[in-house]
């Protein structure tokens, strides 16, 4: 028996309600509980809902015990996986048909619509044509009367009435001789309202046809005795205008409008096989299809084809709205104000396949014949495939195990472990294909292990390339000075140095190493020893020497020295772009060679000059020849040097920043000092660049004269 009993919390919780619930439905009949007080009533209530509770938590419990038990083994989960992907596609796809049928027949309906629309209005068109000719053979001969153009109207106007009874026809007449106006119109227009009547602007000249919504003289298109509240709300009109002016002094423009009444929906109709329903001031939502209450319709009903007596029932079904897109008389623009009427059409399933495949129609009978045919076959099809599905299954399984296997020995450490391959198959190649990883495991171990040190080494390499770069500027008396250089990867093939040759005068070097990587910043550093070491030697030489030349003759010569060196320690495939030159506080000037250099940039009060005065790129011609050059700044004068790595960072469209785009934004900041138009250089040209990673090295040496 205690075994039997709930061991846990919820258990025994459950077993409580349990038994509460049992005692309460044994001994509380329906005259007890009518005895009971209010509160009491509420308790037996709340017992009831307590249950829910216990229910909850055991089914999800169920859930859990059933998923575990059912989803463990790789087989149970293949053949649920079957299941999903052979019934649920069918089911997907049934449903895409449905919608498709019913986009399909949407758009069948707007087009027969639309067509009808337009056939009416040609025929309308005809009819006014034809009504026009009339007229203008009546006027064509000797002086008229207004009573004889009348009665010439009034006969033929007849024919157009026979064919559409409340079409609203009127006549305008501008008779210039007499310099007066006169409008007539049928019995179906508004005699009243006739002294208002106005052509918009927009048709002067010119014929119309098509569906108008008329917004301007509503009140003149029906009479004031018939019209009803239904009638008051008609806004809608095929609408055909033309205008003659066969008599110069008797001109006349002659309009047919006839409402969107029940006739013209009864049209419709018998071309879609639904009834339509044409109603005023309702809201669409955004899909175009809403399901129409009863109250709404009969509150915003205009006209409509269903039966005369109009039941609720047949109020209540479900539709779903088309705009006309009619032409606003008053503007001429075509409008989907929700201040026209909306149409809508009848949304039934059995009409949409009654219509769609017509008994009468033997292409229809076969067309649905062989639908039937093509589902029978592919629900067979879904059936074998799932009986397939699941005896291939157990194949399927048998590899996963043998799979779980081995990576049990992976995961502890031995990779001696083969899976035998029983089959020549896709899960034969995976086993194959797992003995071959282990073999290969101990192999990417070792070079993991390498690659880890490789790094390490590439980061030394970059702490000792830092300590390479100077790591401040010289303080010079009349020159701000500031460099700074962004490798694109660990180590840069860009170079640029300081070097105080005296307290007035100093050496600015600048320098792009072909390649990139390990290779361009070993011949970098090569570049900046054997530099060192020439200008240093030069600048003992000279101070030792009174009798040595101006510095001026030295630069050229110092980038000479430079090539012959570069050119017989390296290979003949390595090269570097170079700048070099010397600056002289006391003048102050500057003395520059270029060798092949991006030329840098001398801003004075005039504009820029680019510093070009060199030669080629120093390391591969051991012969080359070199010139230099002395500029003298001015207080305000600015200097820029820089690698190709600023000008020839691209964006996501592949435009480069270019030298223009850098001269212009120096421009705009000369006013800054020498750090500050670095720092706005650099953060203009990381914001322009596209690619996280950048493909060059970025290098930039600003001076400025104070």
């Amino acid at each position: 028996m205690r075994r039997l009993l709930p061991k846990t919390r919820m258990g025994i919780f459950t077993l409580v309600l349990v038994v509460l619930w049992i005692l309460k439905s044994l001994f509380l009949t329906a005259g007890a509980r009518q005895a009971l007080t209010a509160g009491q009533q509420v308790s037996l209530d709340l017992l009831t809902l307590l249950l829910a509770i216990p229910a909850v938590y055991y089914v999800w419990k169920l859930f859990l015990v059933v998923r575990k038990r059912l989803l463990w083994k790789i087989r149970r989960r293949l053949i649920l996986a079957h299941i999903f992907v052979g019934v649920i596609p069918l089911l997907l796809v049934l449903v895409i048909l449905y919608v498709s049928g019913l986009l399909f027949y949407y758009q069948l309906s707007y087009y027969l619509i639309s067509n009808q629309i337009g056939t009416h209005s040609a025929a309308i068109h005809a009819f006014n044509s034809s009504l026009s000719a009339g007229l203008e053979q009546a006027i064509s001969g000797a002086p008229v009367s207004l009573t004889q153009l009348r009665t010439a109207f009034d006969r033929d106007a007849k024919y157009l009435l026979g064919e559409y009874p409340s079409a609203c026809i009127i006549l305008r007449v501008q008779d210039l001789a007499n310099d007066r106006t006169w409008v007539h119109g049928n019995k179906n227009v508004n005699v009243e309202q006739l002294k208002d009547y106005q052509i918009p602007r927009w048709t002067w000249g010119r014929e119309f046809s098509g569906l108008v919504m008329e917004d301007t003289q509503a009140a003149v298109y029906r009479s004031a005795t018939a019209a009803t509240q239904t009638e008051s709300r008609e806004r809608l009109f095929l609408r055909s205008l033309v205008f003659s002016d066969i008599r110069p002094d008797m001109r006349f423009s002659l309009e047919v409008s006839v409402p969107f009444d029940r006739y013209l929906l009864d049209q419709l109709k018998a071309a879609l096989g639904l009834d339509l329903l044409l109603a005023d001031h309702v809201a669409v939502t955004g899909l175009n299809v809403m399901l129409m209450t009863t109250d709404m319709l009969q509150q915003n009903t205009v006209s409509a084809t269903f039966d005369e007596d109009r039941t609720q029932q047949a109020f209540g079904r479900p539709v779903w709205s088309i705009r006309l897109f009619p032409v606003s008389w008053n503007s001429g623009i075509e409008t989907t104000s929700t201040e026209s009427q909306i149409l809508f059409v009848e949304l039934s399933t059995a009409r949409l396949i009654q219509n769609v495949f017509r008994s009468e129609s033997n292409v229809s009978r076969t067309i649905l014949g062989v639908l039937q045919i093509v589902v029978g076959f592919f629900l067979v099809v879904e059936v074998v495939s799932l009986v397939i599905g699941i005896l291939l299954t157990k194949s399927i399984t048998n590899a996963v195990h043998a799979l779980d296997r081995g990576t049990g020995f992976v995961r502890r450490g031995d990779f001696s472990h083969r899976i035998v391959v029983r089959s020549d198959d896709q899960l034969g190649g995976l086993a194959k294909s797992f003995n071959q990883m282990t073999e290969y495991v101990q192999a990417l171990v070792k070079e993991r292990v390498e690659k880890e040190r490789l790094e390490r080494e590439l980061e030394i390499a970059k702490e000792v390339q830092e300590q390479l770069f100077p790591r401040a500027a010289p303080q010079m008396g009349k020159m701000e000075l500031t460099g700074l250089c962004l490798p694109a990867r660990v180590v840069s093939g860009d170079y640029y140095d300081f070097l105080q040759l005296n307290v007035r005068r100093m050496g600015m070097a600048l320098g792009d190493i072909c390649g990139k990587g390990i290779s361009a910043a070993l011949l970098m550093a090569n570049l900046q020893a054997t530099l060192r070491s020439n200008v240093f030697n030069l600048a003992r030489a000279t101070d030792r020497s009174m009798a040595g030349g101006p510095v001026e003759d030295s630069v050229a010569g110092v980038v000479k020295l430079l090539n012959e060196q570069i050119y017989n320690y390296t290979s003949a495939n390595k090269y570097a772009s170079f700048f070099y030159a010397v600056y002289d506080d006391t003048y102050p000037s500057l003395t520059y060679c270029n060798a092949g250099h991006n030329p840098p940039l001398y801003f004075n009060d005039h504009g820029f000059q680019r510093l070009e005065t060199g030669g080629t790129v120093v390391g591969i011609f051991p012969d080359a020849d070199y010139e230099q050059e002395t500029i003298h700044f001015k207080p305000g004068d600015l200097f820029l040097a820089y690698t190709d790595g600023i000008v020839e960072s691209v964006n996501e469209y592949g435009e480069e920043f270019g030298e223009d785009r850098l001269v212009k934004l120096v421009q705009e900041h000369r006013h800054r000092s020498a750090d500050e138009i670095q720092r706005v250089i650099v953060d203009e040209v990381l914001r322009w660049a596209y690619e996280e990673e950048r493909d060059d090295d970025m290098t930039l040496v600003v001076g400025k004269i104070r």
